[in-house]
């Protein structure tokens, strides 16, 4: 994994079925604000099946590199 210098970050929680949602909204964020995409997006799982009991409990922090246009 390559260092970034700029990323927008936003937390997810709840299922990952439901990820998409956030995906979308996010990207469409980074549109309006007038940044551009400039690598893959990562995920960072910080609660799941492991410590949680419920889907909704889930937290996952989606990490998009950035740059301004």
């Amino acid at each position: 994994m390559n260092a970034v210098e700029n990323a927008v970050c936003i937390l997810h929680k709840g299922p990952y079925s439901s990820l998409g949602e956030t995906y979308s909204y996010v990207f469409e964020w980074i549109k309006v604000n007038d940044y551009k995409v400039i690598d893959n997006p990562r995920e960072s799982y910080i609660d799941g099946i492991w410590n949680k009991k419920s889907e909704n409990e889930w937290l996952t922090e989606i990490q998009i590199p950035v740059e301004s246009i």
